[in-house]
């Protein structure tokens, strides 16, 4: 009888998981599949603003991700090849509803939580408030400025690591970055938000 293998995922490294992913543990895969899904999804949520579209960009990616795993050589963090794979499948998923003469749709879950749970009620309705349009104003950005911006600001990446996902220069990560923060101050005048 085989015996099963339990990762701590507080304990393991990606890295150390990755290695044992190349040599057949299928746990090690789970868990990586377990840590980083809901990081996957969020990254192609913010890209594509539609849920069905961004659940199956996050599973495509994990997909794509065991049947090259073999080969990936860690010249990156984990994070960062998952954030590539992501950001290029949503390209791919774009591309395709133009392909098809789709236009962008924007699905919201209304039961996603914004405000931690101990802010006073009016506080948490206006954060909430705060976030939907703040989203809103950035999924009109133009994708390239949504990308930077959705992996610096939200994901917390470098602007290495954001090069390294985009496939593009720091200089240029640096002057996409300052161009959607300008463009996004810009939508946002008159709505009485924060400038900065």
């Amino acid at each position: 009888m085989a015996s099963v293998v339990t990762i701590e995922s507080t304990v393991v490294s990606d890295r150390e998981l990755v290695a044992r992913c190349q040599d057949g543990n299928a746990a090690a895969f789970d868990e990586l599949v377990r840590r980083h899904q809901g990081r996957a999804f969020n990254v192609a949520w913010q890209l594509l603003r539609n849920r069905e579209d961004a659940t199956e960009v996050a599973q495509d990616a994990f997909v794509r991700i065991y049947r090259t795993l073999a080969g990936f050589r860690g010249e990156c963090e984990f994070t960062t090849w998952l954030h590539q794979i992501v950001v290029n499948l949503s390209h791919n998923k774009r591309r395709w509803w133009r392909c098809r003469g789709r236009q962008e749709t924007e699905t919201f879950d209304g039961d996603r939580q914004f405000a931690a749970p101990t802010v006073p009620p009016d506080m948490a309705a206006a954060q909430y408030e705060f976030a939907r349009t703040l989203s809103a104003r950035i999924a009109k950005l133009p994708v390239p400025y949504r990308e930077v911006l959705v992996l610096r600001n939200v994901e917390d990446l470098s602007y290495e690591e954001i090069a390294v996902v985009l496939k593009c220069e720091i200089g240029t990560v640096k002057s996409r970055i300052a161009r959607a923060r300008e463009a996004l101050r810009e939508s946002m005048k008159g709505d009485g938000l924060p400038k900065h």
